[in-house]
């Protein structure tokens, strides 16, 4: 198999991991904001920085993953 077919399911299995812990991360935020937790608290600012720090990760991952796909899909096709 293409090293970069093993590259790409890598990738679709490490999104797949970092989403559940964006969503965890999401739902502490809804947490912390439903029991009323000031913006402003240190509890919230690292919740929020945590968050912004995974979906970052995330989008770049996704980024990297959506253009080894294209570039085998192109290959395949050549």
């Amino acid at each position: 198999m293409d090293y970069r077919k093993d590259l790409l399911l890598a990738s679709a299995a490490r999104l797949y991991s970092m989403g559940v812990d964006l969503e965890a991360a999401r739902a502490k935020l809804k947490e912390l904001v439903e029991r009323g937790v000031p913006y402003d608290s240190d509890q919230m600012k690292q919740a929020y920085q945590n968050f912004k720090e995974l979906e970052q990760q995330w989008k770049a991952l996704e980024r990297q993953h959506l253009e080894l796909r294209d570039e085998i899909v192109k290959d395949g096709q050549d």
